[in-house]
């Protein structure tokens, strides 16, 4: 790895990670795996490259969720890290890190609202990010629209991509 750009860990030291690269972009999901996933109202996450991150302290312990997503944890204090999918789409290249977890969560403002159709009543909706509802769309739809927000995405600030599902 050369210069390390971001760095986090979890809550009681046992785990680090630097990823050399930004994220490619941000998001916040409010499907209900993320949200127990994260014990709160949702995931906020920043989407690094896979072969950006490494893990400089510790090794994560996993817990397969579903048949095509992993998630990250730490084995000594429970905090969640990362969530990884295996899915054969475009999800697989990168590495979801849990926003909390970063040394300095500010670098990765949120870009988009995902599986907003889990969004709780009482959460904001005027932050005039897209809100994109995964249970609407496909499983090739929602790829199409994942590459095509990578493809955009220069830094993690990327233009938002219209698909069908979005809501405002």
């Amino acid at each position: 790895m050369t210069e390390t750009r971001h760095a986090g860990g979890c809550m009681c030291g046992a785990i680090r990670y630097e990823a050399d690269r930004d994220p490619r972009f941000s998001a916040l999901c409010h499907c209900h795996m993320c949200q127990q996933w994260s014990g709160s109202a949702m995931l906020g996450t920043a989407a690094f490259d896979r072969d950006a991150v490494v893990f400089t302290a510790g090794e994560p312990k996993v817990f397969w969720s579903s048949d095509v997503c992993e998630r990250g944890f730490c084995g000594d204090c429970g905090s969640s890290l990362f969530t990884r999918y295996s899915s054969g789409g475009a999800f697989d290249v990168v590495l979801f890190v849990g926003l909390g977890t970063l040394d300095d969560p500010e670098i990765a403002p949120p870009d988009v609202h995902y599986g907003a159709e889990g969004e709780l009543s009482w959460m904001r909706r005027d932050d005039g990010l897209t809100r994109i509802c995964i249970d609407v769309i496909d499983p090739a739809e929602q790829n199409a629209l994942f590459e095509k927000m990578l493809a955009t995405s220069t830094d993690h600030v990327a233009s938002k991509p219209a698909a069908t599902g979005e809501t405002s």
